[in-house]
């Protein structure tokens, strides 16, 4: 029941008290994962892009809402994503074909 021997990835060490869990609406249908507050939103792109078997030349943008998650390299917690749940939104701009 305890998730105390799951320490050994790059969260080792880390409480789980910093985790934000976010629903992301995507073309492909939801992602739905566990980030570290202070994980960039690139990284939360590439993940459910990958997860989602979305084309991973095309070019995504990440809302909360209507606040475009931009530019990608801040934090999660600089667009105020703390510590619970939220429902995101990917949408693909298209790669300029």
């Amino acid at each position: 029941m305890s998730q105390d021997n799951k320490g050994l990835g790059e969260n080792s060490g880390k409480g789980h008290d910093d985790d934000v869990v976010l629903e992301i609406a995507t073309p492909n249908g939801v992602f739905r994962g566990s980030f570290d507050k202070n994980d960039k939103v690139e990284k939360v792109i590439k993940e459910a892009v990958k997860d989602r078997d979305l084309a991973e030349g095309d070019a995504f943008e990440l809302y909360y809402g209507d606040v475009h998650l931009e530019p990608v390299n801040r934090p999660l917690v600089s667009f105020g994503l703390q510590k619970g749940k939220y429902k995101l939104t990917l949408v693909a701009t298209g790669s300029g074909v």
